[in-house]
């Protein structure tokens, strides 16, 4: 009964609903018409960061179509992988002493070197406009060993073999190699051909739905979001600090000269789902998530300093396609460092500021100082489906503009009882809605 309730009361929420002050907000099709009107060269840049299930590469396909579909630039070319190559993730770097029930997760050079986090980069031009740089970050390759060889083929047993998974992890024919980047990998084969066709061979346990749920949610998705949490979050940050500064020097950036508050390059980053958690816990220099002593390779560097200072100030807003931030939020739970002092304000009690949040708004901030900007403080726009079991609304924030829109993705319905949980969290991306408001300029005052 409580169950049939609750549906019947996501199915009552509005189609589209706004929190927050949307005055001041800047699309990215707002800032191609700015640049345009001064004629400059300067391309726009955008940085996509995905969330948990993703599948290899290609993620940012419909925000490319949605570029060419609101601002009429669809002249598009490829501009080839970049991977994470300095540091630990050089091509000669032995794999982080990481254990997964004490296995380590890397056993060889080889596996280390496949996994590397990379970006796909397009460039976008048409109409006359200034070209738009996309920038696709993929940080999949990272928890790619970890699913496929403990949770896929143990859950194969235990529920009944998931084919898609498997064929994921277990690539036809063997690995891959990337032919311009000698050392790495397209595909890798993380479970051997005669283990994958043992293990979609095994009897099937569990109902379909459930069986679907469980391999596909759980170990393939949230499994991503709970190795986010641990000492794999610092291999992540530290990866995508690598990617952001390749895409800062991709604009021309000479970061040993220049300073955060210098003019230069504005960048827009879009991220699904955890891909929000990870970009803003990577652009903090002051994070404090876990620090295991055996992954100091991974801290932030003199490098990734200079790197977080410059993207940080040079950010201008976040666009969250669905978000965790107060879900994973609670995994930072902390006593006080002072003892409690009951004068406190009911605003300094209750302030909302999310640690992986701090430095971005901080540098921001400084930069604007220096600038005259249309855009007054720093700004998230987020999107939550209510029928997504895995987004929640981004809470006020100080010093930010923060703007939760309600939305319905399409998908399987049987109103008023289930409305597909996948597709409402898969299809943000796909949602015209959405994309007018990333891509087409404001209407003229």
């Amino acid at each position: 009964m409580y169950g049939c309730a609750l549906l019947l009361l996501l199915a009552s929420l509005p189609m589209w609903s706004q929190t927050g002050s949307g005055a001041g907000i800047q699309s990215i099709g707002d800032a191609v018409k700015n640049e345009d009107k001064i004629n400059h060269s300067q391309p726009i840049y955008v940085v996509y960061v995905h969330g948990i299930n993703q599948v290899g590469p290609g993620d940012s396909l419909p925000l490319r179509k949605g570029i060419c579909k609101y601002l009429g630039e669809c002249n598009l070319t490829y501009l080839g992988r970049v991977y994470a190559d300095a540091g630990p993730f050089a091509i000669d770097q032995h794999p982080p002493r990481i254990t997964y029930m004490g296995m380590p997760v890397w056993r060889t050079q080889q596996e280390w070197n496949a996994s590397s986090p990379f970006i796909d980069r397009y460039r976008i031009a048409g109409r006359g406009h200034v070209p738009i740089v996309v920038d696709e970050y993929n940080w999949w390759p990272l928890v790619y060993p970890s699913k496929c060889k403990w949770l896929v083929p143990n859950d194969a047993s235990l529920t009944g073999p998931a084919k898609i998974w498997i064929d994921v992890c277990s690539v036809p024919g063997g690995n891959r190699p990337d032919p311009d980047h000698p050392g790495r990998y397209l595909a890798y084969s993380w479970i051997g051909s005669p283990e994958g066709a043992h293990l979609e061979h095994m009897p099937r346990h569990a109902a379909l739905a459930n069986r679907s749920l469980k391999n596909g949610l759980m170990d393939w998705g949230i499994g991503d979001a709970i190795m986010a949490l641990g000492s794999m979050q610092e291999i992540l940050t530290a990866g995508i600090r690598q990617l952001l500064r390749k895409t800062i020097e991709s604009a021309g950036v000479d970061l040993q000269t220049m300073k955060p508050t210098d003019a230069g390059p504005e960048f827009f980053v879009i991220t699904h789902s955890l891909g929000s958690y990870l970009a803003l816990a990577a652009i903090d220099s002051d994070w404090l998530g876990p620090q295991n002593p055996a992954l100091a390779e991974f801290s932030v560097s003199p490098e990734d300093r200079l790197t977080i200072d410059y993207f940080s100030a040079h950010a201008t807003g976040f666009y969250f396609l669905a978000n965790q931030l107060r879900l994973l939020e609670l995994a930072g739970l902390s006593a006080p460092t002072q003892p409690p002092n009951d004068s406190l304000s009911a605003a300094e009690s209750t302030g909302t500021k999310p640690v992986s949040i701090t430095h971005w708004v901080d540098e921001r901030q400084a930069f604007l100082q220096h600038h005259s900007s249309t855009v007054p403080k720093p700004q998230i726009i987020a999107w939550s489906d209510p029928n997504d079991l895995l987004s929640w609304d981004v809470p006020d924030i100080e010093g930010v503009n923060v703007v939760n829109l309600h939305v319905r993705n399409s998908g399987f319905t049987i109103a008023p009882f289930i409305v597909s949980p996948t597709s409402a969290h898969a299809n943000y991306a796909k949602n015209q809605k959405i994309l007018r408001r990333i891509f087409k300029p404001s209407p003229k005052p």
